[in-house]
């Protein structure tokens, strides 16, 4: 294990060393003739920091089933890949990645999946195909665009469809085959596609997939000036034809078969914002019928000064089941959206069973700095459902233990101190509420971070 290690660590300095001595110090100019083919080599290095006190990705207080409440590792991840555009609306990819941590203390069998039967882990994944597809944009003049191939699929606030980028390996990669269509308001996308898993050793190419989905996502803009006001609606589903899942009734296990109907909506006015998210989720899980839902409304103010300070103010709800035994599942599966930015910056939660109460602001004393503070205070949707963080460990079968979990403070602070080098530093801190300290433990938790991202891209031809 320490050969290992010693190796791994020496590859990551090599690397090092040759971005520092032979990658320039800016990207190459903006302004080159999009009409002559062009190949692009690009790279990006990111290293990131963290200790955690009394917590961990898959559980809370001391005396944890797995790995140690205290953990302090080192993320690192590298991704390199050419571009090469033969025309202005011709994209050919291929990118690499390499993922990896360094004393990390939950072991790889932590993120075993049963549904799956494989692992997919959100630190490791070495040597691996990133993002690599064919695309060609508006064929025949119809705004019609094509692009297939290893890709991310995001939309607006990345809360429904987002890659995860805060997750070293990546959390959503697609295979997928999309569709879009641009029009003089808006745009429309059909997508079919399934996720990679992000196994540790093995090339993806080689294993199942995760999900599968098909589905469409619009945008409209139906207003401008003064007022904008944009609609998202949306549809699609969330499949695994294995019979992996078992219901409440743990009856024969049967297969995942879901679907959103949902939309998103935003509007600006001057320094205010209005915005919705609401999503309605029905289909099977094994045997039970799903029945779910998750919505989130936020309302922000711009004060019009020089650091164009941000207050915001949002509540985000993702539905709980009710009855752990009646065979309906009323609990809100999260689709295929990022989480890391919206439910605390700690990770404790994500969208489902979820009341998050939120403020936060954000300051931008200089282009190149962002300061952000935000506060949540957290609660169950349904007390006889379990808490996000892990909903099997973390349940209380006598619901005595309240639907009140904790509240959460976070500071978060970016410096792009140049074209090409981006600083990030956090600190967080939980404080238990009657949840989790029945089902957990009553000490409170603590996490800080520090990040440094490097990208750089050069011309070939």
């Amino acid at each position: 294990m320490l050969k290992k290690t010693s190796k791994r660590l020496c590859i990551f300095a090599l690397f090092l060393c040759s971005i520092t001595i032979y990658a320039p110090m800016q990207s190459e100019s903006a302004t080159q003739e999009l009409s002559k083919p062009r190949l692009i080599f690009s790279a990006a290095l990111r290293t990131r920091y963290e200790s955690q006190h009394n917590f961990s990705q898959k559980y809370y207080g001391i005396n944890q089933p797995a790995g140690k409440s205290d953990d302090s590792f080192l993320l690192y991840r590298i991704r390199a890949g050419l571009d090469w555009h033969p025309s202005k609306k011709t994209h050919l990819a291929l990118w690499m990645q390499h993922a990896d941590v360094l004393g990390y203390e939950l072991p790889d069998s932590a993120f075993y999946n049963n549904a799956f039967k494989h692992t997919d882990h959100p630190h490791k994944d070495r040597f691996e195909l990133y993002q690599t597809f064919i695309e060609t944009k508006d064929i025949m003049h119809t705004g019609i665009s094509l692009k297939a191939g290893r890709q991310k699929i995001s939309y607006a606030d990345n809360r429904v469809f987002g890659p995860g980028e805060w997750g070293n390996s990546g959390r959503w990669v697609w295979d997928a085959l999309k569709t879009s269509w641009s029009f003089k308001h808006g745009f429309l996308d059909l997508f079919y596609g399934k996720t990679m898993l992000h196994e540790i050793d093995q090339f993806s190419l080689g294993h199942r997939h995760g999900y599968e989905s098909i589905g469409m996502y619009g945008h409209v803009n139906v207003l401008k000036n003064p007022v904008n006001l944009i609609v998202e609606p949306m549809l699609f589903t969330k499949k695994d034809n294995h019979q992996n899942y078992t219901g409440e009734l743990n009856k024969t296990p049967g297969k995942l078969d879901s679907w959103y109907l949902g939309a998103r909506t935003h509007a600006s006015l001057r320094n205010w914002e209005l915005g919705a998210t609401f999503i309605q989720e029905k289909g099977s899980f094994g045997a039970d019928k799903i029945n779910a839902y998750g919505y989130h409304i936020m309302a922000a103010y711009t004060v019009p000064h020089d650091w164009k300070p941000r207050l915001c103010a949002a509540y985000s709800y993702a539905s709980g089941d009710s009855n752990p035994a009646d065979g309906k599942n009323e609990t809100f599966h999260e689709a295929f959206g990022a989480k890391d930015m919206f439910y605390g910056r700690m990770n404790l939660f994500s969208w489902s069973n979820l009341k998050d109460y939120e403020i936060s602001m954000t300051i931008n004393p200089y282009a190149w700095l962002t300061i952000k503070g935000e506060a949540h205070k957290f609660k169950l949707a349904d007390k006889h459902d379990g808490w996000s963080l892990n909903s099997k460990t973390y349940r209380d079968k006598t619901v005595s233990s309240g639907e009140s979990v904790g509240k959460e403070l976070d500071l978060v602070i970016s410096c792009r101190y140049s074209n090409n080098h981006t600083l990030m530093a956090g600190f967080g801190r939980f404080w238990p509420d009657e949840f989790a300290k029945n089902m957990a433990s009553s000490k409170q938790a603590s996490w800080v971070f520090l990040q440094w991202e490097y990208r750089f891209s050069k011309s070939l031809l």
